[in-house]
């Protein structure tokens, strides 16, 4: 049997992704799952998915920049299950362009979904837990919060928080009975960059230069997986795990890294300029 059977579970951003392939994989594993997204038809759609298979879910419509929503989310779970044993902040969005052309109003929006929604949420979800004794937090963060990301320098920046963030937060809830991980994700075939806000690229510009992608349902696996062993972070896949060490190795290597996705960006920005 399953060490989540009969767990309760709260994932943000379940709609698409990551965060839906780890509701259904938790679910699979006998949890009951409150999806959550941004709208109650998105969050539905899994929740059906997740029936279909014969497990348990609950659809909740969350928009994780609302601090009582999500407070009142939080509480829901408490007070219908009796406990809220997992946590996953996974809510996100991505620009990608060069940093300097972001729209002020949408850095701080990206700012409010990426880094704060997920501290308030890990705050929250901290309390509930220190009250009952126990729990896990897991907080979504990216290959891009390990290390310099060229042309996601605001994504980056947010990411490179949540896993301080975690990380501090983790040594201080230890003796309250509440453990966090942090998923640290390379190039998943989720919607994430085809959602993306971009600016002199596309998204399918962007993929072309990236990893070959890693089906969700293997992620969440990995992942899932993740929740019960020692290290704190979830690092997937193989490549994400090897940049990670050489830049812990060759501090240089993250800024080469993104010099050269600059040049290789600008370049092909003005291919595209010369050719209208």
């Amino acid at each position: 049997m399953s060490e989540w059977q009969g767990k309760s579970a709260l994932v943000t951003g379940a709609g698409t992704g990551i965060g839906r392939a780890v509701g259904k994989e938790l679910a699979r594993r006998g949890a009951l799952v409150y999806i959550s997204a941004l709208t109650a038809d998105e969050a539905q759609r899994v929740v059906d998915e997740i029936s279909a298979e014969g497990h348990r879910a609950v659809a909740l419509e969350l928009d994780v920049t609302d601090d009582a929503a999500y407070l009142a989310a939080i509480e829901r779970v408490v007070a219908e299950q009796g406990a809220i044993d997992i946590l996953m902040n996974n809510a996100g969005m991505l620009y990608v362009g060069e940093f300097y052309e972001m729209d002020e109003a949408f850095l701080r929006q990206l700012i409010a979904v990426n880094h704060t929604a997920v501290a308030i949420g890990t705050l929250y979800g901290y309390r509930a837990m220190k009250a009952q004794g126990h729990g896990l937090i897991v907080n979504v963060a990216s290959q891009g919060g390990l290390m310099p990301v060229g042309t996601m320098a605001a994504y980056a920046g947010t990411k490179h928080a949540v896993v301080g963030l975690t990380a501090s937060v983790a040594g201080e809830a230890e003796v309250h009975g509440v453990a966090f991980r942090t998923v640290c994700p390379g190039n998943i075939a989720s919607d994430l960059l085809a959602r993306a806000t971009t600016r002199g690229t596309n998204a399918e510009g962007v993929l072309g230069t990236l990893p070959r992608a890693t089906p969700t349902d293997e992620a969440a696996v990995t992942i899932v997986d993740g929740f019960t062993k020692k290290s704190p972070l979830i690092i997937l896949p193989w490549y994400a795990k090897v940049m990670w060490w050489a830049q812990r190795l060759w501090p240089g290597f993250g800024r080469l890294g993104v010099v050269k996705s600059m040049e290789r960006f600008r370049a092909e920005r003005n291919d595209s300029l010369d050719q209208h």
